[in-house]
């Protein structure tokens, strides 16, 4: 008899149970270790992040926004501020304001000189070409302005569940003309819940970029997969109150509620492991129906346009 998944639900099942509330959460799970858990935060990881969805974005035909939201940033504020950056140098005085949201806090862009900084070393680590010289000469001149204090980014932070981000931005009639996502909406639990407001807080014609892990960044050559060998009840038991936690939607899944929410999928790329870590019977039924290229799909890019209402 194989012992080893009943172990490893028992001590999931019991972390999970532990924290059930937030102090223990805290206890369990220290500011420290999510912040960990939940990206870089140093300049070249920013430009990666920026240069990947620009790329992806300018192939299907993006050119400007002026409400821009980036969901989950984690430690990385960089990418924010180099979009507000590309977004205002063809004209200083345009209305661009990006809003940073997340559920935990990661950064503190309000302290003294925090923006300076953050633009001071991502001149020192900007590469030294970029496809449009231009606009690589516009980005860094204001990176610049903001290294040394002449601009301040228009850049919003907000730290709460989604239900209060989404009224207070409902409140304000605020939707947004592009969002875009960098390994985070994997880690949203009510995740069609999630899409929904998303779809409420699309803009007509707004775009969305979204690289999606399907796996706990930390194993991802195996636990993409083993959270799909629980029932609902085993993976709720071991899984619904650890911070973090992956869901189990796959590919398919993200790509069927964008079109169900009006969206046209310009690009989709996945990335696919070689083979199946476990065997297939060991796969819960409600994912073994999906066709096995599902089941090896790692991670999901897609850049997709709502339709105009």
């Amino acid at each position: 008899m194989n012992t080893a998944k009943p172990i490893r639900f028992l001590w999931r099942a019991f972390r999970n149970m532990l924290c059930l509330t937030p102090a223990s959460q805290r206890l369990m799970f220290p500011s420290a270790m999510l912040a960990s858990r939940f990206g870089r935060g140093d300049a070249e990881y920013a430009w990666n992040v920026f240069l990947h969805h620009l790329t992806q974005l300018r192939k299907a035909g993006f050119q400007s926004a002026r409400y821009v939201l980036e969901i989950g940033p984690g430690r990385n504020l960089g990418t924010a501020l180099l979009w507000w950056v590309l977004l205002t140098s063809d004209n200083e005085n345009k209305l661009v304001r990006i809003f940073c949201w997340d559920v935990f806090e990661n950064a503190k862009p309000d302290a003294t000189g925090f923006w300076s900084e953050l633009a001071l070393g991502l001149l020192e680590k900007s590469p030294e070409t970029l496809e449009d010289g231009a606009a690589s000469s516009a980005i860094r001149q204001r990176l610049l302005e903001v290294a040394e204090g002449r601009s301040i980014p228009d850049i919003v932070y907000r730290v709460e569940p989604l239900t209060t981000f989404e009224s207070a931005m409902g409140s304000d009639g605020q939707t947004f003309d592009l969002a875009y996502s960098h390994a985070a909406i994997e880690h949203i639990w009510h995740i069609d819940e999630f899409w929904n407001a998303m779809g409420r807080l699309t803009a007509p014609d707004g775009w969305h970029s979204h690289r999606i892990d399907l796996a706990d960044h930390g194993r991802r050559e195996t636990n993409y997969i083993e959270m799909l060998e629980w029932s609902a009840l085993g993976y709720w038991l071991t899984m619904r109150f650890i911070p973090g936690a992956i869901n189990r939607w796959r590919a398919c899944h993200h790509l069927e509620k964008l079109a169900e929410l009006g969206f046209k999928i310009l690009i989709q790329q996945c990335s696919l492991a070689d083979r199946l870590p476990i065997p297939l019977h060991r796969v819960s039924a409600a994912f073994c129906r999906l066709r096995e290229i599902e089941l090896r799909t790692t991670a999901l890019d897609v850049v997709g346009i709502r339709a105009p209402r």
